[in-house]
């Protein structure tokens, strides 16, 4: 059985890391077709969406101490198949409550990819590294969602909304098959006692009261939570209040993608030179220019798509510039507990997109002022934290200073 090397495993990290995004937008353009199947209200079919971020945040603080313990390989090849059983679960769901119970426990699967993708980076690469090969595993987590919704439209056109479950279900088992054959176990130190609860409440409570890791970890709460938040209230912005069909809207997220695209380039490109923290401080200007300029356009009542997708574009390119960098920068110190370290900045991701998106589904006004206001607050917070407990505290210059 031949296994992958550290540089063929980044597309297979990636495309893990990308299935829980993937399964988060993927069926959105099916949400009126699902209501009416179900004979459901459209805020029911909403909760889906919710339940499936709360699951997804919650499961990840599970999957971290269990791969400490027993490796990343096989915890990975549990998430899969409980994943894998959801999606079938939601495939064959007969009402709106089964379809919601169906969605947690996809999400409960889902949320071994992306905890361990991190954690398997940071087995294998040095800080500088990490960077570099998280920006792919972040581009993944910012494609994903915009290319969910164009191949869920096209699904539903053609077949109908089961069949964007069945894909889903056949993309979790190819993975399984290709990590079950080929993936090599990348923890190559398990720590026995990792299941300890006591010493998992110690490994918590060591990130915890590490002010770079809160640091660090909020710009990456906030970049990823901001983004998720936005696609739960896009398709009723833009299909709602700019009048695209299913289809256009899919494709309008492209803009968002380049723009996430052309951030991972700049970071890639100048981490070596300039270091972590000077590119998250940039980045912290395109995410606040970026809300700030939608909040503006929405209180003047400008609403089209160019005044939703241009502001997001700013705020997509921060993320492709941000994620790697402050991923690096938080998990960098903890080897003995990067699953642990992982699992926790996984949750406050999907927590703060959790968040994000029953506040500005309880908040829709019929405008775009509840998503902008949403993410202006977190940027204001998320970068104001990073500000005094990780650029404030720098004692000695990054590489190229």
């Amino acid at each position: 059985m031949s296994k992958f090397s550290p540089s063929a495993m980044t597309p297979l990290v990636a495309a893990i890391t990308a299935l829980g995004a993937l399964t988060m937008s993927m069926y959105t353009p099916s949400m009126p077709a699902i209501a009416d199947a179900l004979g459901a209200e459209p805020g029911m079919v909403q909760a889906t969406l919710s339940i499936y971020l709360i699951g997804f945040a919650v499961g990840q603080l599970f999957y971290g101490p269990l791969s400490d313990r027993f490796g990343r390989r096989p915890v990975l090849m549990l998430g899969l198949v409980v994943f894998i059983a959801g999606t079938a679960a939601c495939g064959l769901a007969q009402s709106i409550e089964s379809l919601i119970a169906a969605r947690l426990v996809q999400a409960l699967g889902a949320a071994a990819g992306a905890t361990l993708g991190r954690a398997m980076v940071r087995d294998l690469y040095a800080r500088d590294q990490a960077a570099r090969v998280l920006s792919v595993i972040g581009m993944s987590l910012s494609v994903a969602p915009a290319v969910g919704p164009v191949i869920g439209g096209y699904l539903q056109i053609l077949f109908d909304w089961h069949a964007i479950f069945a894909a889903l279900g056949a993309a979790g088992l190819a993975l399984l098959l290709t990590i079950a054959f080929f993936m090599p176990e990348t923890n190559r130190a398990p720590d026995p006692k990792a299941l300890v609860p006591g010493r998992i409440v110690s490994s918590f409570a060591e990130l915890v009261r590490n002010p770079a890791y809160i640091g660090y970890m909020a710009v990456g709460a906030v970049s990823l939570g901001g983004l998720f938040t936005f696609h739960a209230a896009a398709p009723f912005v833009l299909m709602g209040l700019a009048g695209l069909t299913p289809e256009q809207y899919g494709w309008s997220m492209s803009i968002t993608v380049a723009a996430y695209l052309a951030g991972g380039v700049i970071a890639n490109r100048l981490v070596g030179r300039l270091g972590l923290d000077r590119l998250i401080f940039a980045s912290a200007f395109l995410l606040l220019s970026g809300s700030s300029l939608m909040l503006a356009l929405s209180l003047v009542h400008i609403v089209t798509v160019a005044s939703v997708l241009g502001p997001m574009a700013l705020w997509t390119m921060g993320i492709g510039i941000s994620l790697p960098n402050s991923m690096a920068g938080a998990l960098s110190p903890f080897p003995r507990i990067a699953g642990s370290a992982s699992a926790l900045m996984g949750f406050m991701q999907m927590g703060v997109g959790a968040v994000g998106s029953i506040a500005v589904a309880r908040l829709h006004d019929g405008t775009v002022t509840p998503p902008a206001s949403a993410l202006l607050c977190f940027a204001v917070v998320g970068y104001g934290l990073w500000w005094r407990l990780v650029w404030c505290r720098r004692k000695r210059p990054e590489a190229g200073e």
